[in-house]
């Protein structure tokens, strides 16, 4: 019999295919091609203690080039998160701070316009793993502060986010240079003073499937496809996407590069 978690991952992305469509064909449906590219460098600082950045890019097509993945600039972030080991099987992260620039969806909607979008972000988050036979599964929960310029330049309105991923790793290869298949489903809701007049409490659904490769001891790489839904503030338009969401990695190279410098050197 399959384990309970690992049939709430079925089921979560059994809703996501075949929900996700339907509820599209309800609304009017923009469609793009988008291009997600992230830098991740994070290191100890104690033995339970860890820091984190992310420095992310995303870009976007329009209605004339639509495969040109690379056309617009459609995102920018830089997101710090310390994570807390409680247990061998349980991480509690918080985020001091967050910054992101956004330029909404072509067409863009009228409530937002072609301007970017300032915002600020803080959250905390559980994820909890379970080790299994042949694979690594977690349940991550997010709850995230925003305080967002939507309306007007510089005007922040807060509102609180949730969201709920269900992750499935499994090995595919042991040896030095380890190749892992990521499979993921992450569903969003928010609510608060900035989407107070929206009728819908949905945000957005992400689907992923993917591979992670480390090529260099403590630096990898992940490479793959998500499927996104996200609904418009209006409530009455919705954005899906396909996006290639490419990920470097840098684990723990700063402590790696101080304990090879400050190693004492052998006697003769």
């Amino acid at each position: 019999m399959l384990p309970n978690l690992l049939k709430m991952f079925v089921l979560t992305s059994a809703l996501a295919c075949i929900a996700g469509p339907s509820y599209s064909q309800a609304l009017t449906n923009y469609h793009h091609n988008l291009f997600w590219g992230r830098i991740t460098i994070s290191d100890r600082i104690t033995d339970r203690l860890k820091w984190e950045v992310y420095l992310q890019y995303r870009a976007q097509n329009d209605d004339v080039d639509k495969w040109n993945i690379f056309k617009h600039h459609q995102v920018t972030s830089y997101w710090l998160w310390l994570h807390y080991q409680a247990a061998k099987d349980l991480r509690v992260s918080v985020t001091p701070f967050c910054y992101f620039n956004t330029i909404a969806y072509f067409p863009q909607p009228a409530e937002v316009g072609n301007r970017g979008i300032n915002e600020y972000r803080w959250a905390v988050q559980l994820e909890h793993t379970a080790n299994l036979k042949y694979f690594q599964f977690a349940n991550r929960y997010s709850v995230e502060y925003r305080l967002r310029d939507i309306q007007t330049p510089e005007a922040f309105v807060p509102n609180y986010r949730i969201r709920y991923r269900a992750k499935l790793e499994m090995p595919l290869k042991r040896d030095k240079h380890p190749i892992r298949l990521i499979l993921f489903d992450e569903v969003f809701l928010e609510f608060g003073k900035a989407v107070e007049s929206s009728p819908a409490v949905f945000n957005q659904n992400r689907l992923y499937a993917g591979f992670s490769y480390e090529f260099v001891k403590n630096i990898k790489c992940n490479l793959g496809y998500m499927y996104l839904i996200q609904e418009r503030l209006s409530g009455t338009a919705i954005d899906t996407s396909n996006t290639l969401w490419a990920t470097l990695t840098f684990d723990n190279l700063v402590s790696q590069i101080f304990r090879r410098n400050n190693k004492p050197e052998s006697k003769k």
